[in-house]
């Protein structure tokens, strides 16, 4: 309703029925009403939740909880600054910690660029500690005697997390930098997302500098690296029409031309937009920023998202895309200062479950096929001795974890194989690599209601066949290894694969145990552009005899 009245009055200047004097007048008085109705929701929230007695309230904060049972508290080591009500730069302090952002030792660096250098950081610390910018959880964290062992908690590494961090950004935005830095081995111990200004300044500071300021607080508190955001939004200046035209007389009015820009997102965004959507272009841009500021005690790195988005689409929920932008950057920023490994956990599990292994699987599978497997009519090879109809699982093992070495680089997310005969490789290969696997049916089931359908032939199972897989199996964002026994033809790879590209998923590699190389099976699957990694390569068949070439290349990995 409060932006409704403010459409109301510009729609009656606009017809001609209300003077500029009468209109401002309302529109100051209408902005009056929204700011008092604000102080007065800020001054309820401060009776309820910031000036309270710490002592003698029951808290409900994570690190209450955090080994409450045997945490033996030391009064005497807590500092004594109880009574204060914002947190205050140590200028001094702050200068001994002077950020280093990718700086270089050179011994022959000019001595004007270093006092340069600290006079620019000087003056950075001297606007910070005018910002009074506040977070009642942070405030409530630096009076507990409990946070401190809660923030120096190891990080856990059954999960997979190598280092702990905090966080200040929206806490809506949590899921995904949480998720993001997963990948990374970062785990949060927690995020402080409740910033209100302390004082008017703090709404004229800069997206940068508020950052900035919420990072160092919070690592003074948690001494915890920290990653902070801040968003800001502006709506450009209105374009205004030509002379005559029916929109003009809105556009007289300097509160519809001119251009807003606000260092923090909240339903004020929504009022302005709204407000001006009657009386400006549909094209006028809106423009959400958002600022990254990473903070360790040395270091400090700032990364960007952005959106420009025209005012008839624009609403404070646009907010999301500039923060997962700048989640992404800031991580990409990070992973590469830090030296990051993507998914190390993952890796750290396979190179743990491949130790000690002797990488002989593929002689030994060599032996039992020069031994056991037998060429049928067709020039069909028949190895049901040990992988097929009877299936020599120890054998199977040690396959499958020298293939897992073969493709672990590919960072693959589930396994694509075909029912039956590709699961006795599929199911230890996904033990290895830790990710599910996923078969094709040839026939459909009572359960498979909406399916990915390809077609293929091929000597073993005749023509006019047909691969399923459950849509609800394979996400477009999935990195997909197919695995399967043998490579012949290539048909049956080739269709699992016209699969993965209908589902938008992407093929990361091709294993198989055994592959015809006299046959055209690899040629046919070379315009995918994958690595293909087999085990043993079958020269020929010729007169019922196997003979099978040297693996020269692969038996470097030995």
């Amino acid at each position: 309703e409060e932006y409704i009245e403010l459409m109301r009055m510009m729609e009656e200047e606009a017809s001609g029925e209300m003077d500029f004097e009468d209109q401002n007048e309302l529109l100051n008085k209408q902005i009056e009403d929204w700011e008092k109705e604000r102080d007065e929701s800020d001054k309820d929230d401060d009776d309820e939740g910031f000036n309270f007695n710490f002592r003698g309230r029951a808290s409900n904060e994570p690190w209450d909880y955090y080994r409450r049972e045997d945490q033996i508290t030391n009064e005497e080591d807590i500092e004594d600054e109880e009574d204060q009500n914002y947190i205050k730069i140590d200028l001094d302090k702050a200068r001994s910690g002077m950020a280093k952002d990718f700086l270089i030792e050179d011994f022959e660096e000019d001595i004007l660029e270093q006092q340069r250098a600290a006079e620019e950081e000087e003056k950075h610390l001297q606007k910070l500690s005018e910002i009074k910018l506040y977070s009642k959880r942070l405030e409530k964290a630096r009076r507990s005697p409990k946070a401190k062992a809660f923030f120096s908690r190891p990080p856990n590494e059954i999960e997979g997390f190598d280092v702990m961090w905090a966080s200040a950004i929206d806490n809506a935005c949590i899921p995904n930098l949480f998720g993001s830095f997963r990948n990374l081995g970062v785990e949060f111990a927690d995020n402080f997302g409740d910033w209100e200004n302390g004082c008017d300044s703090d709404a004229f500071q800069s997206i940068e500098d508020i950052a900035s300021y919420k990072a160092r607080k919070v690592y003074e508190v948690t001494g915890l690296p920290t990653i902070a955001s801040r968003t800001s939004f502006e709506i450009e200046p209105a374009r205004v029409p030509d002379k005559g035209t029916p929109m003009n007389r809105g556009f007289q009015n300097t509160r519809v031309t001119t251009g807003y820009r606000f260092n923090d997102v909240g339903d004020h965004v929504d009022y302005i937009v709204e407000a001006l959507k009657l009386f400006s272009e549909p094209t006028r841009v809106t423009r959400f920023r958002s600022c990254f500021c990473f903070y360790d005690g040395e270091m400090e790195i700032f990364d960007y998202g952005e959106l420009d988005c025209d005012i008839y689409f624009c609403n404070s929920m646009r907010t999301y895309i500039p923060m997962s932008s700048g989640i992404s950057e800031i991580g990409k920023t990070l992973q590469l200062t830090f030296g990051f490994e993507f998914q190390g956990w993952l890796r750290k599990k396979v190179r743990e479950a491949m130790k000690g292994s002797d990488n002989k699987a593929s002689l030994k599978l060599r032996d039992r096929v020069l031994k056991e497997a037998k060429v049928l009519p067709n020039d069909i090879v028949d190895v049901s001795a040990f992988m097929d109809s009877m299936v020599d699982v120890n054998l199977m093992d040690e396959c499958a974890r020298d293939l897992a070495k073969l493709f672990e680089e590919t960072k693959p997310t589930k396994i694509l194989t075909v029912a039956t005969t590709g699961l006795v490789l599929a199911i230890p290969l996904a033990k290895y690599l830790q990710v599910p696997v996923v078969y094709a049916r040839k026939e459909r089931n009572v359960v498979m209601s909406d399916t990915y359908i390809a077609g293929y032939s091929s000597k073993t199972v005749g023509k006019n066949r047909e691969l399923l897989v459950s849509k609800k199996h394979l996400d477009m964002d999935d990195r997909i290894l197919i695995v399967d026994d043998f490579l012949s033809s290539g048909a049956s790879q080739e269709a699992l694969l016209r699969i993965v590209s209908d589902s938008g998923a992407k093929a990361v590699g091709l294993g198989v145990l055994l592959e015809k190389s006299y046959d055209a099976g690899r040629q046919s699957l070379s315009g995918y552009n994958i690595p293909i990694e087999s085990l043993v390569r079958v020269a020929s068949v010729s007169n019922g005899i196997i003979t099978l070439e040297e693996e020269e290349g692969y038996s470097k990995t030995l």
